[in-house]
C-alpha cells in the first residue's frame, strides 16, 4: 500500500516541480530544483535505485552522475573559478593524489563524482542567488521537498514506521531506507525555510515548526543537534523583530527560558538516545585505546561508535609514513572494516591522510570565516551557528558521504557565496559581472 503511495505523491510531486520551473524561474534554478528533485525520487524507492545495474553502477549513482555532467555543461565556467570555491578544489586534489597513489580508481571516481555533484549544485544556486535574489529562489527551492515531507507525514499518519533502535524506539521517514540520508532532508528543508524572509513565505513560522518536530520523528539525534542552533536562531530572530526596543530584554530572556525548557524536555524524553554523548564526552581517551582493549561495556557506546573510530585510528597510526601523509584512498574502508567510520574527520584522516584530512579542516575554516564576516548579521548567525551545528553532526556521523548531506551543504555555501555585500547598493562586484554575463 505505502508503495503505491510512494508513486502517488511522487506524481504530484513532478507535476508541482513542472509548474514552478516553467514559471518565473531561471535556468540554473530549474536544474537545481530538477537535480534534488531526482535524488529524492530515487531515493524513495530504494528497493529499485538501490542494488548495482549497470557495470556496478545502480540507477541512484547513475542519476547522480548524470547532474553532475549535465551540470558542467548548463553551468557556466566562470563560476568555478571564484575564490571561495579554492579550499574545496584542494581537498579535490588531495583525494585525487590519495586515490591515484593507493590506485583506488573506483573508489577516487565515486567520491570525486559526489563532491562535483555538490559543486554543480552549489554553482547553479549561486548563479540564481544572483539574478533571482535568495528569497525567490529559496521559496520555489521548496518545491523540491514536497516528496519526502509529505511521505514522512503520511508515514506518521498510517503508523508506517522503521525500528533502528536496540531499545525499541521507531522512525519515521516515509518509507526511503536510513534515517541518517532522510534526517538530511529534512535538515536541509528547515534549512531552506528558515532562509527565507519573514513576510515572504504564507505560514512560514509554522512551516518551520512542523519541520522541526518532523525531524524530531526522524529520530536521529546527531541531525536533532544540527538543528538546535539554526531553530534557536529561527525562534529568536521571530522574536526580536515583533518587539518595540524597550520590549527587547525582559521578552527575549522569557523566550530564551522557553527554548532552554522546551530543549530539556525533549532531552529528557529521548534521555535513553542521548545518555551516551555524556559518557562520550567524560571518557575522550577512549578513542586513542586500541580496539583489542575495549570492553563489552565499552563497545556499545554511542551504539558502537566510539569503538568504530579506535579501529580506524588505530589503523592510522600503526600505518607507515605515506599511508600517514596521504592515507589509504578514497573508500579503502571497504574489504577492511565492516562499517564506515561514522565521524567525517576519522573517515577522511584515514581515507585521505594528514594533507587530506588537513585540507578539509581549511574547508571548515573557510566556510565559518565566511559566514562570520557576511555584513548582513541576521544572516551570519544563521549560517554560522548552522555550520557549527553540520560540523557537531559530522562528529558522530558521515553526511557528506550520502548526497543528501551534500545538498545541505552546497545550499549553505551558495547563501554564502552568493549573497549580495549590500542588498542596498546597485553596484555589481567584478565576480557578479562575470557570472551574469556569462548568463
Amino acid at each position: 500500500m505505502f508503495e503505491g503511495l510512494k508513486v502517488v505523491v511522487g506524481l504530484i510531486s513532478f507535476i508541482l516541480v513542472y509548474r514552478t520551473v516553467t514559471g518565473n524561474c531561471n535556468k540554473y534554478l530549474a536544474f537545481a530544483i530538477c537535480a534534488i528533485w531526482l535524488r529524492f525520487f530515487l531515493a524513495a524507492f530504494h528497493t529499485i535505485t538501490y542494488p548495482p545495474l549497470i557495470v556496478g553502477f545502480s540507477i541512484n549513482a547513475l542519476g547522480s552522475i548524470s547532474v553532475a555532467c549535465l551540470g558542467l555543461l548548463v553551468i557556466p565556467t566562470p563560476v568555478f573559478t571564484l575564490k571561495k570555491f579554492f579550499p574545496f578544489f584542494l581537498f579535490f586534489v588531495c583525494i585525487a593524489i590519495s586515490g591515484f597513489v593507493n590506485m583506488k580508481i573506483p573508489g577516487t571516481i565515486n567520491v570525486l563524482v559526489k563532491w562535483c555533484y555538490f559543486l554543480v549544485l552549489a554553482s547553479a544556486l549561486i548563479l540564481s542567488v544572483r539574478v533571482q535574489g535568495q528569497n525567490a529562489t529559496f521559496k520555489k527551492l521548496l518545491v523540491a521537498f514536497t516528496m519526502p515531507v509529505a511521505l514522512q507525514i503520511l508515514s506518521v499518519v498510517l503508523g508506517q514506521a522503521k525500528a533502528t533502535e536496540a531499545d525499541g524506539s521507531a522512525s519515521y521517514i516515509g518509507g526511503y531506507n536510513h534515517e541518517a540520508a532522510f534526517s538530511m532532508i529534512i535538515v536541509s528543508f528547515i534549512f531552506v525555510v528558515g532562509l527565507i524572509e519573514r513576510g515572504t513565505l504564507s505560514f512560514r513560522t509554522s512551516l518551520f515548526t512542523l519541520s522541526v518536530f518532523l525531524l524530531v520523528l526522524v529520530n536521529y539525534r546527531t541531525s536533532i543537534l544540527t538543528i538546535l542552533p539554526i531553530a534557536a536562531v529561527f525562534y529568536f530572530t521571530l522574536a526580536e523583530q515583533r518587539l518595540k526596543p524597550s520590549q527587547k530584554a525582559p521578552v527575549m530572556m522569557i523566550v530564551a527560558m522557553v527554548l532552554l525548557s522546551s530543549f530539556l524536555a525533549l532531552s529528557f524524553t529521548m534521555k535513553e538516545r542521548f545518555a551516551d554523548i555524556g559518557l562520550l564526552l567524560s571518557n575522550l581517551d577512549l578513542m586513542l585505546k586500541a580496539p583489542i582493549y575495549f570492553s563489552d561495556a565499552e563497545r556499545d557506546i554511542m551504539s558502537a561508535r566510539v569503538y568504530i573510530w579506535s579501529q580506524y585510528i588505530d589503523a592510522f597510526r600503526n600505518a607507515d609514513l605515506l599511508n600517514q601523509l596521504l592515507g589509504f584512498g578514497p573508500d579503502s574502508w571497504k574489504g577492511r572494516f565492516n562499517l564506515y567510520a561514522h565521524n567525517t574527520f576519522v573517515s577522511y584522516i584515514y581515507e585521505y591522510g594528514v594533507l587530506g584530512v588537513g585540507s578539509f579542516v581549511f574547508v571548515c575554516i573557510s566556510v565559518l570565516l565566511n559566514a562570520l564576516t557576511l555584513k548582513d548579521r541576521k544572516l551570519s548567525k544563521i549560517l554560522a551557528l548552522s555550520f557549527v551545528g553540520f560540523l557537531a553532526m559530522n562528529m558522530a556521523t558521515m553526511p557528506l558521504w550520502n548526497i543528501e548531506g551534500l545538498i545541505f551543504f552546497a545550499i549553505l555555501n551558495a547563501v554564502l557565496i552568493g549573497h549580495k555585500k549590500s542588498s542596498k547598493s546597485r553596484q555589481v562586484s567584478t565576480d557578479n559581472r562575470e557570472l551574469l554575463n556569462a548568463n
